[in-house]
């Protein structure tokens, strides 16, 4: 069996979407150890450099097309290159297939319904781009990935969608999150406590804080956390700092501009945080807060958890079935239940989440399970 994967999106930014796409096509090519099927791995501007090890592989091929306009190339150029590969499936595991695009084999992947359940979040032509793309979608492909038990059971309900059509492939947690979480208290080597020192240094982080990590946009709700943090700081005379990190999305210069103006010494903007150093921004925290509007999945509290942090969460969209036992939660939208959550946090006053329930939810979350299930449904064909 021929299998296209399209892993263009990786060139352009690495979001959730795209580290689903690069970890899922990853254990794919490694799953197959009698190397049965070929994979054709699909690549904007050059080979992604998590894919170089697979080069010398025979059943591996590539193929980069050239384009920067992110549009054009995903609506224009895509579907024309596309339609020279030979392949019997196709893989779509960030961003949906071309609309020009039709063949058999097509399995989209559908990460959420934000463009219909919170269009204020998003730019007007994106609501509109997003909404064509998940119809199309949903019309042209074989089956649909969905990463939540919630995303699938909203695309049953508003499209009135098959469900043996829909196969949910949960996210998975990195390699690099697992070793954190045991019933005993080790020791940091010489070379873990220089490694934790200069992460502090590179993102200028203090000895406490308090952690939200996520793509700086409105869909993550941080004016919210921030409004509720600056009345308990106030209210309770805090002397610990807010910690926000992650990529800047679209409309949020504003917001960051009245933080670096006002909050400067209250609450720190680190920026993006290189994978690596990922585990011990995480662990390093008293208290991680994830207070967003809506979620496919929600991977940052669930790598917090992972690591052995205390999550505060949002009970919105899939959370709850993504974090299980393993967070404490406030409702969506109540300040004053997020700061005494929050206070409770920094107190750890929290109840204690045993090492048991942790690895049961690092247990559900495994890309090779994922992946797994995927090649299942597409083997079938």
């Amino acid at each position: 069996m021929k299998i296209a994967i399209d892993l263009t999106s990786l060139a352009d930014n690495f979001s959730g979407m795209e580290r689903y796409a690069m970890n899922i096509a990853k254990e794919l090519i490694e799953m197959d150890i009698k190397r049965e099927n070929k994979y054709i791995l699909l690549f904007k501007r050059k080979i992604h450099p998590e894919f170089e090890q697979y080069l010398e592989m025979e059943n591996v091929a590539f193929k980069v097309w050239q384009g920067n306009n992110k549009f054009l190339f995903a609506q224009v150029w895509m579907p024309f290159h596309l339609y020279s590969v030979k392949a019997d499936v196709f893989l779509f595991l960030a961003f949906q297939s071309p609309v020009l695009f039709r063949r058999k084999g097509i399995y989209n992947t559908v990460h959420d319904l934000t463009c219909w359940d919170c269009p204020e979040t998003m730019k007007k032509h994106m609501e509109w781009y997003f909404k064509l793309s998940i119809r199309n979608a949903l019309w042209v492909s074989e089956k649909i990935i969905t990463i939540s038990k919630f995303t699938g059971n909203r695309i049953i309900k508003k499209f009135h969608y098959r469900r043996d059509k829909l196969i949910l492939a949960y996210c998975g947690i990195s390699d690099v999150f697992m070793d954190y979480v045991s019933d005993e208290k080790i020791p940091l080597s010489k070379e873990e406590t220089e490694k934790r020192l200069e992460v502090r240094h590179k993102y200028h982080l203090p000895e406490q804080y308090l952690l939200c990590l996520a793509t700086l946009e409105p869909r993550k709700n941080l004016p919210f956390l921030v409004k509720a943090y600056v009345e308990l700081q106030e209210e309770e005379a805090l002397d610990i700092p807010l910690v926000l990190a992650g990529r800047k999305g679209w409309k949020m210069d504003e917001f960051l501009n009245r933080i670096e103006a006002v909050y400067r010494r209250k609450i720190i903007v680190t920026g993006f945080i290189e994978d690596e150093d990922l585990p011990y921004v995480y662990h390093m925290a008293d208290c991680f807060i994830f207070p967003s509007i809506y979620e496919g999945f929600g991977m940052p509290p669930l790598e917090a958890m992972a690591v052995g942090t205390m999550v505060i969460s949002s009970d919105a969209a899939s959370l709850k079935e993504v974090l299980g036992e393993a967070a404490s939660y406030f409702h969506l939208g109540d300040k004053e239940e997020l700061k005494k959550k929050m206070k409770m946090g920094i107190r750890q006053e929290i109840k204690d989440v045993t090492v048991g329930e942790i690895k049961k939810r690092i247990g559900m979350f495994q890309w090779g399970v994922s992946a797994g299930k995927i090649m299942s449904k597409i083997s079938k064909k």
